[in-house]
This record gives structure tokens, sequence and C-alpha cells, in this order.
């Protein structure tokens, strides 16, 4: 055996009710603790609710006021339901009077739309007379020109 055994043996018999009693101290010292703390708490609970709750609440309160933006002012909310109902009018009056000249405008596009079309006729016409005199001329310039080659070639 060991010398450190030797020392070792004998105390551990004695470390069973050493743990016992250091259990009960503990308990005792812990029972003793949360009477003396109890009161202590209930004291601070009471001060916060008397004097620390009324001043952070009144500080949440000035907070709240000072973020709190500034209320509208009502005339700012005329204008613009004004300049809607002023453009809704016109729009009305102008599909009104839309709706009594459409008649007028339809027969107005009907006879500008006839005038074209005679208009265009003509230019066809004309254009084709040109080119039908044109083509004359290059026929016969053309006619002749093969009547004088065919002269030469014989």
């Amino acid at each position: 055996m060991s010398p450190i055994t030797g020392k070792v043996t004998p105390m551990m018999g004695k470390v069973p009710p050493m743990v016992g009693n250091a259990r009960d101290v503990t308990a005792t010292r812990i029972t003793d603790a949360r009477v003396w703390v109890a009161p202590k708490l209930e004291q601070a609970a009471c001060t916060v609710e008397d004097q620390i709750a009324p001043r952070v609440s009144s500080f949440l309160h000035e907070a709240a006021r000072r973020v709190e933006p500034a209320p509208l002012a009502r005339t700012r909310h005329r204008w613009p339901m004004l300049m809607l109902f002023a453009g809704l009018a016109i729009g009305v009056a102008g599909a009104l009077m839309y709706r009594n000249k459409s008649g007028r405008w339809a027969e107005s596009t009907r006879e500008t739309t006839a005038e074209t079309t005679r208009w265009a006729g003509e230019k066809v016409e004309q254009a084709g007379a040109r080119a039908g005199g044109k083509a004359q001329e290059a026929g016969t310039k053309a006619g002749g020109k093969a009547d004088e080659i065919a002269g030469k070639i014989k």
C-alpha cells in the first residue's frame, strides 16, 4: 500500500456524514437567504410601482407626443378633390359635346373622303396619261434605233 492510500482510507468513512451535514447547512442557509430576500423584493416592487414606474410612464408619454406627427390641415385635401371634380366635369361636358356633334362630324368626314378620293383619281389619271406619253416616246425612239441597227447589220 502506498503512503497516500493509508491516509485516504480512514477519511473515506468520514465523508458520508460530512456530505449530509453540508446538505443540511446549505438548505438552512438557502432558507435564511430566501426569508431575508422576500421582503427586500417586495419593497423594491413597491418602490418601482410608486416612484420609478410613474417616471418611466411620463417619459414614454412625452416621447410618444414628440414622435407623433402633427395633424394634417383639412385645406390640403380640398384642392386635389376640387381639381378632380373639375376634371370630371370637363370630361363629361366634352363627352356630351362629342356625342351631339358626332353626326355632323361623320358627314363632314364622308364629304372630305369623297373629295380626297376624287382628287386622287384625277391625279392617277394624269400620271397615267403622262406615263403613257413617255412610254409612247420611248417606244418610238426604241423603234427608230432598232431600225437603224437593223439597217447596219444588213
